[in-house]
């Protein structure tokens, strides 16, 4: 004889599958486009090929080619994009992500679009009326250190970018405030660093200090700073400071004495 599961527990099965958290979710590359489609739109004069140079793409190379010439170059595009494609509120279209850097080259000005040793942002773009807009810069080191998260605020998915990795030390969150993301809070190895306490400001160790791993005395040794070593300022958890003395030094936890109060 066979037997059936009661309709009740086939109900409970069915929501419990439904009500699963989603993964996170992370940014894919946009595939087709040509910023090097653009530049030669741009420099013919003529109508550019939609689906290799959309519009915002188009916008964001003629900004790079104004400012390349300016310099006293000449910009060339890639043939291939570097641009992330991801959906933050649900509505079915995607926004994008990149920068110049990677896009497009000025030649004889080659470092007009370089940052610094954590590499350059990528600002995020949502289409608004017929117009891309900037909502949020976001540093990670790809795009697979970029997670969409389930939490939403405001209609917006909360987004978790991994800054260096894999693996991952230091999470930095960016919260949807209305009209724009912006970082909200940073958690290092589990331990949450306030943002909100602090002004992030660059200031001079009043004391040398050892750099702990996590905001304890029994924390792993990561680095040590003399005083006077100019750091800056990233949050506190409990009675330490986080703070990187530069874009490629070792981040870490100094004894919140060991920095000047404003």
């Amino acid at each position: 004889m066979t037997r059936r599961l009661p309709l009740a527990g086939g109900i409970l099965l069915a929501l419990a599958a439904c009500s699963a958290p989603r993964p996170p979710q992370h940014p894919t590359l946009a595939t087709g486009l040509s910023p090097a489609s653009c530049v030669a739109a741009l420099a013919g004069g003529t109508q550019p090929d939609a689906a290799r140079c959309p519009a915002f793409l188009l916008r964001a190379v003629a900004e790079a080619r104004a400012m390349c010439t300016e310099a006293g170059g000449k910009l060339e595009g890639a043939e291939q994009a570097d641009v992330w494609q991801l959906d933050v509120d649900d509505d079915g279209r995607n926004e994008v992500a990149f920068e110049p850097n990677g896009n497009v080259t000025c030649v004889d000005a080659y470092s007009l679009f370089e940052c610094g040793s954590l590499g350059c942002p990528k600002t995020l773009y949502a289409e608004r009326n017929g117009v891309w807009e900037p909502i949020a810069d976001l540093f990670a080191y790809g795009a697979e250190g970029i997670d969409v998260t389930a939490e939403r605020v405001g209609g917006h998915r909360t987004l978790r970018a991994c800054l260096l990795g894999p693996p991952c030390a230091e999470l930095w969150y960016y919260e949807w405030l209305g009209k724009q993301y912006d970082l909200t809070r940073v958690e290092v190895r589990g331990f949450k660093v306030e943002l909100a306490k602090v002004k992030q400001t660059l200031q001079p160790l009043t004391a040398a200090s050892d750099v702990k791993a996590t905001p304890s005395a029994a924390g792993a040794t990561v680095g040590h700073y003399d005083a006077g070593t100019i750091v800056v300022i990233i949050g506190t958890a409990g009675g330490y400071t986080y703070v990187s003395p530069c874009n490629a030094c070792e981040s870490g936890f100094v004894p919140a004495a060991a920095v000047r109060a404003e």
